[in-house]
Parts: C-alpha cells; sequence; structure tokens
C-alpha cells in the first residue's frame, strides 16, 4: 500500500473485494501461479548452482530475469496501448506456461543445462516483461474505483504469501523429488490464471483506460520531464541516487543465495529455500515494524540507517559459517530492505509536485529494476574472481560507505521535508494486515489519478 497514507477499508472489511467474481477467480488465481513462479525461482537457481558450481553463471541467471523488464518496459506499453489488454495477458500467461513446460521436458530429458535455463528463464522474462503493463491495468478494471485501494492491498497480500510459501515448498520438493518435479507443478500453476483469463469477462472499456506504469511515463510529457525534474532537484536526486546505490550493491545477498547454501553452509535445496523465506518473513517483517513507529516520526530519517542495518546484516550472513546465523541475519536484512525502499519511496512523495507525481514514481521504479540486473552482474563478476563471501562482503561494505556518507552529508531538501507521515495502524491486528498488505518491498510507482493507496507491485 501506499506508504504515505493508508485508506480506509471498505464496509465489510478488507475481503469485502472478493464478492466481485472476476476479481476472485484471478486473485486465487494469481496466488497459485505466484507461488508456482517462485518455486520455479528456487529450482533454476538451484539447477544452474549445483550442475556448474559458478557463481556468475547463478547471478547471470537472476540478471536474466530482470534485463527484459527494464528493456521492455515502455515498447510493452505502446502495445498494451494498442491491442486488447485482455487478450495480450492471455496470450502472455500462456506463453510463459509454455515456456515452464519447456523448462519442465528438458529437465525431465536431463538436457537442463545452466545455458539453457540461463536462456529460458530470459525469454520468460521477456514474456511477461511484454505484458506487465496490460497485468498492471487489470486490477482497476476488476472493481470499483472506492474498493481499488483494497482490491491492491489484497493482491499485494496473496504476493507476500506466496513469497514464503513458494521457496519453502520448492526447498523441500527439490530435495524429496528433484528439479523436474518443481517445474511440473510450475506449469501445473499457470493452467488456473489461463483458463480464469480465458473465462473471466473482464469489462473492455475500464481495461482499455486503466492506466500503466508505462502508459503514465510515455503520456504527460513524458518520461523526459519527470527524469528532468528528478535530477534538478537536490532532493529527489539524491533519493535516486540512494535507491540505485541499493538496488547495485544489495542484489548479490540475494542472488548468491544458492552458492551460500550449496558451498558455504552445505545445507542443500531445502536450507536454501528456507534461506530465501527467511529474507521474505524479514520483508513483511519489517513493513510491519515500519508501521508500528510513531506517526511524527521523520521517515526520510530511516534512508541511511536502514542501508547500513542491511549492509551490516549482509556483512554478518556473508561471514557467517553457522546457517542458524545466518537465517537470522538475512530476517533481520529483510527489515532494514523494506525499511530502506518504503522510506525512500515516502520522501519522494512528499517532494514530488502532484503534476508529476505518477512518472516520478515510475522513474523511481524503473531506476530501481534497472540497476537489479547491473547489481546481479557485479556480484558474480566479484564471485568468480574472489568467490562469493567476498564478493558479498565486498559490496555489503561498499553499500555500508554509501550509508555513512549519506549520514555523514545529509542532503537538507530532505531533511526540511514536513509530513504527514503514515498513520500508526490502530492495534497489532491492524498492523499485521498492514504488513501482509504492504506493496513496500519494492520501489512502487504512482499513479496521479489513482486514490490513495493505489501503487501496485509490478508481480502478478
Amino acid at each position: 500500500m501506499d506508504p504515505v497514507t493508508s485508506p480506509p477499508r471498505p464496509p465489510g472489511g478488507a475481503f469485502a473485494v472478493l464478492r466481485h467474481p472476476a476479481f476472485r477467480y484471478i486473485w486465487l488465481a494469481s496466488m497459485l501461479s505466484n507461488v508456482g513462479n517462485w518455486m520455479e525461482t528456487v529450482a533454476q537457481a538451484w539447477l544452474v548452482q549445483s550442475q556448474s558450481g559458478s557463481p556468475f553463471l547463478v547471478e547471470l541467471l537472476a540478471a536474466a530475469e530482470f534485463i527484459p523488464v527494464a528493456l521492455l518496459a515502455l515498447p510493452a506499453g505502446a502495445l498494451a496501448d494498442r491491442h486488447d489488454r485482455r487478450k495480450l495477458l492471455f496470450f502472455g500467461q500462456t506463453a510463459m506456461m509454455v515456456l515452464a513446460a519447456v523448462m519442465a521436458l528438458v529437465t525431465h530429458l536431463h538436457l537442463a543445462t545452466p545455458p539453457v535455463v540461463i536462456a529460458l528463464a530470459f525469454l520468460e522474462g521477456a514474456a511477461w516483461a511484454a505484458v506487465m503493463p496490460a497485468w498492471q491495468a487489470l486490477v482497476p478494471a476488476l472493481v470499483p474505483r472506492e474498493e481499488l485501494p483494497s482490491a491492491i492491498a489484497l493482491n499485494s497480500a496473496q504476493f507476500n504469501v506466496a513469497r514464503l510459501l513458494g521457496p519453502m515448498v520448492a526447498g523441500a520438493l527439490l530435495t524429496a523429488a528433484g528439479a523436474a518435479a518443481v517445474f511440473d507443478v510450475n506449469v501445473l500453476s499457470f493452467l488456473a490464471i489461463v483458463v480464469v483469463l480465458a473465462l473471466v469477462r473482464v469489462p473492455a472499456q475500464p481495461l482499455r483506460e486503466a492506466p500503466t506504469r508505462a502508459g503514465v511515463l510515455r503520456k504527460q510529457g513524458g518520461v523526459r520531464e519527470a527524469l528532468s525534474w528528478t535530477l534538478r532537484q537536490a532532493g529527489p536526486r539524491r533519493i535516486l541516487l540512494g535507491l540505485l546505490m541499493f538496488a547495485l550493491l544489495a542484489a548479490p545477498v540475494q542472488g548468491l543465495l544458492p552458492v551460500y547454501a550449496d558451498q558455504l553452509l552445505h545445507v542443500g535445496a531445502q536450507g536454501y529455500g528456507a534461506l530465501l523465506a527467511c529474507l521474505g518473513a524479514g520483508a513483511i517483517a519489517g513493513a510491519l515494524t515500519l508501521a508500528r513507529l510513531p506517526p511524527t516520526y521523520p521517515r526520510h530519517h530511516l534512508i541511511p540507517l536502514s542501508m547500513l542495518g542491511f549492509a551490516l546484516c549482509a556483512m554478518l550472513y556473508a561471514s557467517s559459517s553457522s546457517f542458524a546465523l545466518s537465517g537470522f541475519a538475512l530476517t533481520v536484512g529483510g527489515v532494514f530492505w523494506v525499511w530502506s525502499l518504503a522510506s525512500s519511496n515516502t520522501a519522494m512523495q512528499l517532494l514530488v509536485p502532484d503534476r508529476l507525481r505518477g512518472r516520478a514514481m515510475s522513474v523511481l521504479a524503473l531506476a530501481n529494476t534497472g540497476a537489479l540486473p547491473l547489481g546481479h552482474l557485479l556480484g558474480g563478476a566479484l564471485a568468480h574472481w574472489y568467490g562469493a563471501r567476498a564478493a558479498t562482503i565486498f559490496t555489503s561494505a561498499g553499500l555500508a560507505c554509501f550509508a555513512l556518507w549519506s549520514a555523514w552529508a545529509p542532503e537538507p531538501a530532505i531533511d526540511a521535508m514536513a509530513g504527514p507521515f503514515p498513520p500508526r495502524p490502530p492495534g497489532l491486528r491492524a498492523a499485521v494486515w498492514e504488513a501482509f498488505t504492504a506493496a513496500s518491498h519494492r520501489a512502487q510507482e504512482v499513479d496521479p489519478s489513482s486514490p490513495r493507496g493505489g501503487a501496485e507491485p509490478v508481480e502478478e
């Protein structure tokens, strides 16, 4: 949800929006698909690691998933503007299911070499990137405008639940039955969303007119005006720089997890899934603790502190030979990870003028997406030359130095900001719900025509 304000829930409770059949079916199918996607991510990384033992190839796999998203965002927006978005979604998800089936088939035939796995991951990323703008327009077309914040919150909740379940299930299934079985389950998980998109009637006019991140960037003066404003203004420029550095230097922590689990901690595929789930659990805990901070506390103060906290946790994790200590460090690091992204998001939204809000937040999100593959490639190259442990310590130390510089040389334009800051949820139950429905685990974009709380995660 938008970290600046938390919209009230509609009458009938947070789950009342599920009374709309089209949204309910797509929501359930998306959850199944996301669990399968996380399972596939774990199995692909473990397959490349177990076959090659190469940290560079593992990080190249991680980069391959993000490169198409960074390259195809604007062309995909043009595609979504010119063609039927429901059909685009159907064909895009069908293409991803076919690629997933190819992944399962080549694994059963013992042909899933690291180059094949990386190539298929790239193609899946391209298929997803091509329809991502159409997907972003789907939820606003399924529910009334006043219920959009609740629908987006539930969408975030299903993704956050999937990011916990997927890695744990994948780790257990990898240990019990192997990678091919995980890929088989992923293919089955696509069936639900493909069938639902084929059968559910999505209103054509709202779907066609719903805004997308790429559409926001292309229209209203385009991305150039927003990027120019961001780079000219001292406060937004510092936030953008911080987000770029965080994405660049924090990416190896997650990208090299299979190498740690296999070569350094010797905990196998199940341990790898558990470590990835620890990072996801920490992210949810980060949203929970952030929601419990006093409403008067200026969130932008957390930006350098949370970057430093994540860097220190990453160095502890990188230096550890204990599975328990590594899991603990990743969990706490996940807390700081969300604090950093959510606080940067909040600061940017307080600084940006309303006329540029959608485009400026989209620039922030695309900067994060574009820096991630570079971070994975950097981590892979350093790990190839010096080893995974040294690579993670080196990049984390670089992030710590940047965080210390940010704290030592604060930006007056950011420190002079006044609220409103996020309100504190009333009670523990509300805070837990806020954490599970938080879309602040990545930099989020906000469309100016959407109600507050309309920031949607870029995943399904």
